[in-house]
C-alpha cells in the first residue's frame, strides 16, 4: 500500500467527503478518488458505499482506519527522531485549548514556538475544558491548555498562569435593573452563563459555593457555548456574567461592559497544560511542553489589579 493512498483514504474517512478531503490535502478530487479506488482494487473490497452525494464507510474501512493511525504515528515518530539527530525538531503537534487559551494565549505562543522550530507543523483544536481533556486522554491531542484541572490521574497537569475573572454587565443593564451591590442581591438579577464543562463555569460555581450562593439560586436566563457569545449577550443588556478579564479587555476599554465590585466575592482560576505520560511524546511535543513551562511567567494575564480580585469600573 502507498502511504499517499492511505492518507487520502483516512482523510475521506474522517470528512465523509472526497471533495473536502481533497481540499485539506491540497489535491484534486480525481486524485483522491483514484487513491481510494487503488486501495479498493488492491484489497478487492469496497471501502465506501456511495449513496448519491453521500458516502458511508464500510466495515472494512473502519478496520483499515484504525490501523492507519498506527502507521501514521510510527512514520511521524521515525521522521521526528531522525531529524532530532541533526538537532532539528520537527513533526506534527496537535494542540487543543479551551476557549480563552485558544483565542488569547495560543496565537502568540504558537507564533513564538514556530519561530524557534519552523519545521514543526501545528494543528489547533478548540473546545470546552472537559472536551480537550478527554481528547488528550484518548491521544487525539498531544497537548492541551485548559481552565480546569483534570480529575483523572492518567494525565499530567502543570499550572501555567492565573486568570482574573470579573463580574460583568452592560451599562444599559442598569437603566432597567438595580446595580447588584451585595452577595444577596445577585439572586435577583438575570445571569448569562457558559455551558457545563467550561472551565470558567466551574470556577464560578466553586466561588459561589464558597460564599453560600449555589448556582441553582441564581436566575440563569441564558446558557451559551463560547466566551464571545457570552460577552455579546451581556453587552446587549440581557444580564450579568463572570468571564476572564483578558477575554473582556476590549469590551471594557470601549465602555461596552463594566466590571462590578461585589464585596466578599473573589474569583480566581488557573490555566493548565495537560499531557498524557503514557503516550509517546515526539520531540515536538517534548520541546513544546518545555517551552510552555519556560515562559509560564510571561503568560501572566495583564491586569491593573491583583489577580483574583473583582474590580469596579465606574466609567459607565
Amino acid at each position: 500500500m502507498d502511504i499517499r493512498q492511505l492518507r487520502a483514504f483516512a482523510k475521506v474517512y474522517e470528512r465523509r467527503s472526497f471533495s473536502r478531503a481533497a481540499e485539506e490535502l491540497l489535491l484534486s478530487q480525481p486524485t483522491v478518488s483514484a487513491h481510494v479506488a487503488s486501495l479498493e482494487q488492491q484489497m478487492q473490497i469496497a471501502l465506501f458505499d456511495r449513496l448519491g452525494r453521500s458516502i458511508l464507510p464500510t466495515q472494512a474501512a473502519d478496520i483499515l482506519y484504525v490501523h492507519c493511525g498506527s502507521v501514521f504515528s510510527s512514520l511521524d515518530q521515525a521522521e521526528s527522531e531522525i531529524r532530532l539527530l541533526s538537532n532539528d525538531v520537527s513533526g506534527e503537534l496537535r494542540l487543543g485549548g479551551s476557549t480563552i487559551p485558544a483565542n488569547f494565549l495560543f496565537p502568540e505562543l504558537v507564533s513564538d514556538f514556530l519561530l524557534r522550530f519552523p519545521n514543526v507543523r501545528i494543528s489547533l483544536s478548540q473546545g470546552d475544558s472537559s472536551d480537550i481533556l478527554e481528547r488528550v486522554r484518548t491521544g487525539e491531542l498531544s497537548v492541551g491548555v485548559v481552565g480546569a484541572k483534570s480529575e483523572t490521574s492518567e494525565l499530567i497537569t502543570q499550572e501555567l498562569v492565573a486568570d482574573a475573572l470579573v463580574v460583568l454587565a452592560a451599562p444599559c443593564f442598569f437603566s432597567r435593573h438595580t446595580r447588584p451591590v451585595s452577595l444577596s442581591s445577585l439572586r435577583y438579577v438575570n445571569w448569562v452563563m457558559r455551558q457545563p464543562g467550561s472551565g470558567t463555569r466551574l470556577a464560578v460555581e466553586q466561588a459561589l459555593e464558597k460564599v453560600g450562593l449555589p448556582l441553582k439560586d441564581l436566575n440563569v436566563v441564558c446558557v451559551v457555548d463560547g466566551t464571545e457569545a457570552l460577552l455579546r449577550f451581556v453587552r446587549s443588556g440581557l444580564g450579568i456574567t463572570v468571564s476572564s478579564r483578558l477575554a473582556a479587555k476590549e469590551y471594557l476599554q470601549r465602555g461596552e461592559l463594566v466590571a462590578l465590585d461585589i464585596p466578599g466575592l473573589h474569583f480566581v482560576r488557573s490555566f493548565y497544560a495537560v499531557s498524557h505520560p503514557s503516550r509517546h511524546q515526539f520531540p515536538a511535543v517534548r520541546f513544546f511542553l518545555k517551552f510552555l513551562m519556560d515562559i509560564a511567567a510571561r503568560l501572566q494575564v495583564p491586569d491593573n489589579e491583583p489577580i483574583g480580585t473583582v474590580t469596579n469600573n465606574h466609567s459607565e
